[in-house]
């Protein structure tokens, strides 16, 4: 449709009708200038002849255009200018759109009773007018504003509300686009509900999936970020490699730059899953030059290279800058885990028992399996392994049910460690299968190397980390650096360093001696 009115070459005597069409296709395509272009010309042609509320809906939607390209001036431009009109007109009251518009605002200033009161009248405009999109919106906003306010249920029950209308069909295309990638954000980042974003995430597959092409505007692209980290979390790990990084690269190439740093985050966690230990870092810092944290998956990086003073410091200083429960809560097990591996175990148990706090306070199944991991964890290091299997085997079946295999993996060797401390050989043995079961599948070469490792009976790793088991492995196979960085997907340079670790931790001086010690010492197979 964006192509047959651009290419039809009479762009400029298009009806203001044909002119919103073709701005909200532009859109959806990701012709920024186009979609800019023809917004404005449909926004003053509305305003001359005295429609408001439609000026404002072009209004409202060059707003966003601007604000996901990151020129929050001309954003802001468009909607003073509408407001002075409006006043000069003498308009009853200010149109829905920019009420919605106004309401964003006071949602990021924290001002939530005002945003709601603005969303409210938003509502009774959209109903007056017959505007399902407006009146979906400001109902999928109102939800947002009491999440954000701690009033789980009632924000839950307005996101319930306004997906209905989406999978329904009511809504337009590019308001379908942009609300479902609200919804699946809201309900992980505001209500940290798992269950509910992978319902929202599942709908927005079978839409995307019904549409003629492949997305490639800003609203699309960051529907495929949510729909990558569905994929990765069901364990279709490769999918939603490709997908991230497709995603990540047209958003910061484009005008999603807004945007883009979550989807250069989510694919530094995919490559850490992997194993792709420099390709995450390079995602990773191309996260925060876009504006995006690095935290908790950098910290967790730097732990699992046996760098934990490092990952201590990043993980303590991401949190004191958040201040909210939903923030604190997306970097307290990392803390966790950082800190019973620091040794220090009064405030792992601090931080684990604010976990639980916010796990009380918020009702979800998934903070819940956060924190019996945590408690599992503080247990397995505090040398109570009976303690940590409750809390170990609560958690393995949270995340079978919520359908995290990964997660479902990662529990499973701390079972595993708590059976074999308990000489529960046969029990850890079984937890162990079902682990490198899953990371084969998944392709998380490391934590497979570690239960490999675990199941060959190794208990001590003379202080190497799985990085370096896996590099110290190839070494026994006979590769070389170069076949080393290529298979394990790293520089020569990290992997010359990771030699010399292991040189210094083994007392060895030479590939050869490494390679028998590890043999002699049962370290690799």
């Amino acid at each position: 449709m964006c192509a047959l009115l651009l290419n039809s070459g009479a762009e400029s005597v298009l009806g203001v009708e044909d002119l919103e069409l073709l701005a909200e296709a532009a859109q959806m395509c990701g012709r920024h200038e186009d979609a800019v272009a023809a917004l404005e010309r449909a926004c003053l042609m509305r305003a001359a002849a005295g429609d408001i509320e439609a000026a404002a809906s072009a209004a409202f939607w060059l707003f966003t255009e601007f604000l996901y390209a990151g020129e929050t001036a001309r954003a802001g431009g468009w909607l003073a200018r509408l407001r002075d009109l409006n006043e000069e007109l003498g308009a009853a009251g200010e149109p829905g759109w920019l009420l919605l518009a106004g309401a964003y605002r006071c949602i990021g200033e924290g001002r939530f009773e005002n945003a709601r009161a603005l969303l409210s009248q938003a509502v009774v405009r959209g109903k007056q007018r017959g505007d399902v999109d407006l009146a979906t919106f400001a109902t999928m906003l109102t939800g947002r504003s009491l999440l954000k306010e701690g009033r789980i249920e009632e924000g839950l029950g307005r996101l319930d509300e306004a997906m209905l209308r989406i999978i329904g069909a009511e809504t337009s295309p590019r308001v379908t686009s942009t609300l479902y990638c609200s919804g699946i954000g809201t309900c992980e980042e505001e209500a940290l509900d798992l269950a509910r974003a992978r319902e929202w995430a599942v709908a927005l597959e079978r839409w995307m999936a019904d549409l003629p092409s492949p997305p490639s505007g800003t609203l699309l692209n960051n529907c495929r970020v949510y729909r990558a980290v569905l994929m990765r979390r069901r364990g279709d790990v490769q999918q939603a490699l490709l997908e991230l990084e497709a995603a990540s690269r047209d958003l910061a190439a484009g005008h999603g730059i807004l945007v883009a740093g979550h989807a250069c985050y989510e694919l530094g966690e995919t490559h850490r899953l992997l194993g792709n230990d420099d390709a995450a870092e390079s995602a990773y810092r191309r996260a925060v030059s876009l504006g995006k944290g690095a935290q908790p998956g950098l910290a967790l990086l730097r732990l699992r290279q046996g760098d934990v003073t490092t990952a201590e410091s990043g993980i303590r200083r991401a949190l004191t800058e958040a201040e909210r429960p939903q923030d604190r809560c997306g970097l307290l097990p990392a803390a966790v885990t950082i800190q019973a591996a620091a040794d220090d175990l009064d405030n792992a148990r601090a931080t684990a028992s604010e976990l639980g706090i916010i796990a009380h306070m918020m009702g979800s199944s998934t903070v819940r399996a956060e924190h019996d991991v945590a408690q599992g964890e503080l247990a397995l290091a505090g040398a109570d392994p009976a303690a940590a299997l409750p809390h170990l085997r609560h958690a393995a079946s949270a995340w079978r049910d919520l359908g995290v295999p990964f997660e479902v993996a990662r529990t499973s060797v701390l079972v595993a460690r708590a059976c074999r401390a308990l000489s529960d050989e046969e029990g850890a043995r079984l937890e162990l299968e079902t682990a490198r079961e899953i990371f084969t599948r998944l392709g998380a070469r490391i934590d497979l190397a570690l239960a490999t490792t675990l199941l060959a009976g190794t208990t001590d790793t003379q202080g190497l980390t799985p990085r370096e088991l896996q590099v110290l492995q190839l070494v026994v196979a006979g590769s070389t650096n170069r076949r080393i960085a290529t298979q394990l997907f790293l520089s020569e340079r990290t992997v010359h360093r990771h030699l010399s670790n292991i040189f210094d931790k083994l007392g060895v001086s030479s590939r050869t001696e490494a390679a028998a010690y590890a043999l002699q010492h049962q370290l690799v197979r």
